[in-house]
């Protein structure tokens, strides 16, 4: 029997609390606090990463991380309602369990009207559909720069969906974060250096665009790998090579899907 698909609700739903984990997990570890929270929650770091990408959460990691973070869980599956528990205004969310908390959030989400049907265009609802480019033609700045592919994205976490791109990552140099075959979203507007620095970033090395984290060294580039080997050692671009033609960045990582076997 062939299998039932997700309904278009209920995507947008999963997709919408990945979000919020994220927006959470981001206010109070920071960018790069995933494996922190992972720890505190007894997770591999690459099995967290893959809730906020939209894989289905359990019950208990949810408890785990409202006990750990103090978020208010009517907020996190409605977006209703203040962010967190502590120190909110609404006596009665304090006095509630966890347990009960969830139960009142999916209780709001019964009420709410079915959403409309989303067609996967751009500006449609909440969702906007973004083009999936060959490295080759980001790394040679086609223009224009054809899309071999496309994915749906919630409109909220692309700053500049107009300037926004995705590739498929092609090597294992920035895993656990991003696995082999993970898609990123890089916005091309963004590629002064100065305001990337510990940054994931698509870069130019060699006429192949790259996925790396970005560090300054005086008046070098370092594009460090997250795990250096053979095929992906660290690279420091000269201060001669940093003025030709368009410079090396490509522009900022600003979103990801990770493939996880």
């Amino acid at each position: 029997m062939a299998r039932k698909k997700t309904s278009h609700s209920r995507l947008k739903l999963k997709s919408l609390i990945s979000h919020r984990l994220r927006e959470i997990r981001q206010e109070l570890f920071g960018e790069h606090g995933g494996p922190e929270l992972a720890r505190r929650l007894n997770l591999p770091a690459r099995t967290w990463y893959n809730y906020e990408t939209g894989v289905t959460v359990p019950a208990e990691v949810l408890l785990a991380f409202i006990d750990q973070t103090g978020v208010n869980p009517v907020w996190l599956l409605s977006g209703e309602g203040p962010r967190y528990r502590r120190g909110v205004e609404d006596q009665v969310l304090s006095t509630l369990t966890p347990q009960e908390l969830i139960r009142r959030g999916l209780e709001k989400l019964e009420q709410r009207p079915p959403s409309p049907p989303m067609d996967g265009q751009p500006g449609s609802g909440e969702f906007l559909t973004i083009g999936v480019v060959d490295p080759n033609d980001l790394a040679a700045e086609a223009n224009p720069i054809r899309a071999i592919d496309s994915i749906f994205v919630y409109h909220g976490w692309l700053p500049r969906p107009s300037a926004t791109v995705a590739i498929r990552v092609e090597d294992d140099a920035m895993h656990p974060i991003l696995p082999v075959g993970s898609v990123v979203a890089i916005d091309r507007s963004i590629r002064e250096p100065g305001g990337l620095e510990g940054r994931i970033v698509a870069a130019r090395v060699e006429d192949r665009a790259v996925i790396r984290w970005l560090e300054l060294s005086g008046r070098h580039l370092i594009l460090r790998p997250n795990r250096p080997g053979p095929g992906s050692p660290t690279v420091a671009l000269e201060p001669s090579a940093l003025g030709k033609g368009s410079g090396p960045i490509l522009g900022q990582v600003v979103w990801s899907w990770s493939r996880f076997a």
